[in-house]
């Protein structure tokens, strides 16, 4: 035995995976814009500490043009007293890395001398060194400077905390992290909400499906707003339903006339076979009877090969075989073949026909029978000395068959039931027949792509019209 499904489990529901992945998406983005806007910021305080490092360093080398070695280091001295002996240090070295002039270091003993000689040593090639260490309270780092001047006779090296640049990251990350926090925050009651009413349409499609399954297929979803998609699966599932409603009373109808059409040749059998065992008969009444019940059973296995085949027609659960075939030659064997039965009546039937072949993909067999169909039916219901055309020609990329006749006609209200299996009009209930004939005609028409269509004033007769693709070169 199967379990029950859980019922209302946030956790189980799509919108709530849906949910979970934009989350993991917003996510990634919110960290990437993140990542990238803080580098940026970064790297452009960074560049704005290594220009005004550089400036310092222009600035003390035109005093070295202008005024020479000892202006410089009272420049130097000046600077640091300025600006604070714990925020810059700044060294002047010769050529041969031998100190001319340095501020004081006291609350410098984090660095690392020989390490600020080599980037000395590699600045008198002519290139600017930029380093960053970190300081010795790890609060902040520090930005190092080495330049060489005088044409590299003297090597400048300038070291600043970067304070007010770590500063400014830091205040960056704690407000635009706030922010992402809430936007991510945000992005999820959104993303909750767009996901629910998004899932509203397809909960209306599961609510009317268990209300279908309680209380009978007259429900139907209704109409909303959550956007085209789900109002096209809501429009698809109502026409579902439609299709399904009809089949379902289809079903019951002919559940109900099949049980009718049975019933009276059965009994009639029974009847027959009941009489003749309770009374003493000859061989040849025996041999009557059997051949009565004989004839009986061949009807009802007509009739019931008949309901079969209109269902597997209906419900494409059969594919009947398409070759070529000649609705010229159909048609003409057609009318032959009824034509003694319509002199017997005194009825007239007119032929037309191309002399050409009219080529369309189909069984022939059926076609045969579908034929046969409208002919028997326009003669049973045309009264004596009336009239039967038959006409075959070619419209388009169609084929059109026309079987008119001036027979008793079909009442306007009727016209539309005709088709359905086992219906009979009020004029023909005393005909011969199971009301079967004109279903089969539409079922295989249909599945052949076709379409059959009647036309009729009561007192006037039908007309009767087929239209079959072509078959294509």
């Amino acid at each position: 035995m199967s379990s029950k499904k859980k019922k209302n489990n946030i956790f189980h529901s799509f919108a709530f995976r849906l949910t979970l992945r934009y989350a993991g998406i917003f996510s990634i983005f919110l960290i990437l814009i993140f990542t990238v806007s803080y580098n940026s910021l970064v790297s452009g305080l960074q560049h704005n500490v290594d220009n005004g490092l550089l400036a310092e360093i222009k600035e003390i080398e035109q005093d070295f043009n202008k005024e020479g070695i000892d202006q410089v280091v009272l420049d130097i001295h000046e600077e640091i007293e300025g600006i604070g002996n714990g925020m810059i240090f700044c060294r002047l070295l010769t050529s041969d890395l031998k100190v001319e002039a340095v501020s004081d270091l006291s609350r410098w003993g984090y660095l690392d001398i020989p390490v600020l000689d080599l980037w000395a040593k590699k600045s008198l090639s002519g290139q600017t060194v930029f380093r960053t260490i970190p300081a010795s309270d790890k609060r902040f780092k520090v930005r190092i400077i080495t330049r060489s001047i005088a044409g590299g006779k003297y090597v400048v090296q300038i070291g600043q905390i970067m304070e007010d640049t770590e500063e400014i990251a830091r205040h960056y990350r704690k407000v635009f992290g706030g922010a992402v926090f809430l936007l991510f925050v945000c992005g999820i009651v959104l993303a909750w909400m767009v996901a629910n009413k998004a899932m509203s349409g397809v909960q209306r499609v599961t609510h009317t499906a268990r209300n279908i399954g309680r209380e009978g297929f007259h429900h139907r979803v209704q109409p909303g707003k959550e956007g085209e998609e789900i109002e096209e699966l809501a429009e698809t599932f109502n026409t579902m339903l439609d299709r399904v409603e009809l089949l379902m009373q289809e079903l019951k109808d002919v559940t109900n006339n099949l049980a009718h059409d049975l019933r009276t040749p059965i009994t009639r059998m029974r009847g027959m076979a009941e009489t003749t065992l309770n009374n003493k008969q000859d061989i040849s009444n025996y041999q009557e009877v059997v051949g009565v019940i004989v004839e009986e059973c061949d009807r009802l296995v007509r009739m019931i090969n008949t309901i079969l085949e209109i269902a597997q027609a209906d419900a494409g659960l059969k594919t009947f075989s398409q070759k070529p075939v000649d609705l010229t030659t159909v048609v003409q064997k057609g009318v032959e073949t009824f034509l003694p039965v319509a002199q017997d009546k005194k009825i007239q039937i007119d032929l037309q026909c191309p002399s050409d072949s009219v080529m369309v993909l189909g069984d022939v067999s059926r076609l045969q029978r579908v034929i046969s169909n409208l002919l028997d039916n326009a003669i049973k219901f045309t009264d004596p000395k009336g009239k039967v055309s038959v006409e075959l020609n070619t419209d388009g990329t169609d084929a059109v068959i026309s079987v008119k006749d001036t027979g008793i006609g079909i009442a306007s209200d009727q016209q539309q039931h005709i088709f359905e299996k086992f219906y009979r009009a009020e004029s023909s209930r005393t005909a011969p027949g199971h009301g079967l004939g004109l279903s089969f005609v539409k079922a295989i028409i249909s599945s052949m792509d076709g379409s059959v269509t009647v036309d009729s004033v009561p007192g006037h007769g039908a007309t009767f019209v087929i239209r079959i693709p072509l078959k294509s070169c």
